[in-house]
């Protein structure tokens, strides 16, 4: 685990022409998002090659606790290679919190932040219509980059990099991907929410809340009105829904690559993964050896 073993990289290459020219199978420029950075604890140097970014999303580890470890990555792979993330949904109860880590981070030297919602920039204390040049910003798909009006958007934001909706299918992404190649990423791996929600769905099951001290809820098991399996997880009372198996394209890289995809990303959010899992998963992935089983969204058909 030398930081010696990984030379680092600019994760933003020069802007490519505006035909796109994308990577080959074998050299794209990965990205790699968790929600704890203890997921990525088993990680050998082998697993960051070709890994532009390693993106941590800030809103669950503890400050001091995520400090260090940020730190100790730092020192691994360098800080131009890590981003931290804002949450997509923050309540009004969270904000303190949340703005602490922010301001913490900020002071610290970081940077390098992902946007999910518009009000992060209000979080960042950056105004939209004046983009600065010490803030980097990348978007995440939750801003609906899915036309280049949108895009371009976004860019005369200060955002510098975005991410392609899951949502979205290949023939939009092919035209994205021609004109924003370098701009562009496409998320190949990820627990895409159904929805979350402010109850909690283990106190609508058992008609009513047992109280925090009292509560072990942590998921269950639902089937849908249509048959469809699904994961609830408890997050500070909050549930989120989840498929039983991941959105996952990794079994399509040959496709992106011909679409002229440059940057692909894999999440490991919301579920509760163990950093083994993450690493084991996280090479098949890149191997383009999982997911024939899992769930490719609007990919094919594209959206209606």
């Amino acid at each position: 685990m030398r930081g010696s073993a990984i030379a680092p990289m600019s994760p933003h290459p020069q802007p490519l022409s505006r035909k796109g020219r994308g990577a080959s199978e074998g050299s794209f420029r990965w990205l790699l998002k968790a929600d704890r950075i203890g997921f990525l604890d088993a990680l050998e140097d082998r697993d960051l090659d070709n890994v532009a970014e390693v993106i941590i999303d800030i809103a669950r580890d503890h400050p001091a606790v995520l400090q260090q470890r940020l730190d100790a990555w730092a020192a691994r792979i360098g800080r131009d290679r890590l981003r931290l993330a804002l949450p997509p949904l923050t309540r009004f109860w969270e904000e303190k919190g949340l703005r602490h880590k922010v301001r913490s981070l900020r002071a610290a030297g970081w940077h390098q932040w992902e946007v999910a919602n518009l009000s992060a920039w209000h979080y960042l204390d950056l105004d939209p219509l004046q983009p600065r040049d010490d803030i980097d910003l990348a978007a995440d798909w939750s801003l609906y980059a899915i036309n280049r009006l949108a895009v371009r958007q976004l860019l005369d934001m200060g955002v510098k990099r975005f991410a392609l909706s899951p949502e979205d299918g290949l023939s939009n992404m092919r035209s994205l991907l021609a004109e924003f190649a370098a701009q562009a990423c496409v998320i190949v791996h990820q627990d895409t929410p159904q929805f979350l929600a402010e109850s909690c769905a283990y106190a609508n099951l058992i008609g009513g809340c047992p109280g925090k001290a009292n509560c072990r809820f942590e998921s269950m098991e639902m089937v849908s009105s249509h048959g469809e399996k699904v994961t609830a997880l408890d997050y500070h009372c909050r549930t989120i829904v989840l498929n039983q198996e991941p959105y996952c394209l990794a079994h399509r890289l040959k496709d992106l690559a011909a679409a002229g995809a440059v940057y692909l990303r894999a999440d490991f959010i919301y579920r509760p993964y163990d950093a083994e899992t993450v690493r084991d998963r996280w090479r098949l992935v890149r191997a383009g050896k999982f997911g024939r089983t899992a769930l490719a969204a609007n990919f094919e058909r594209g959206l209606l």
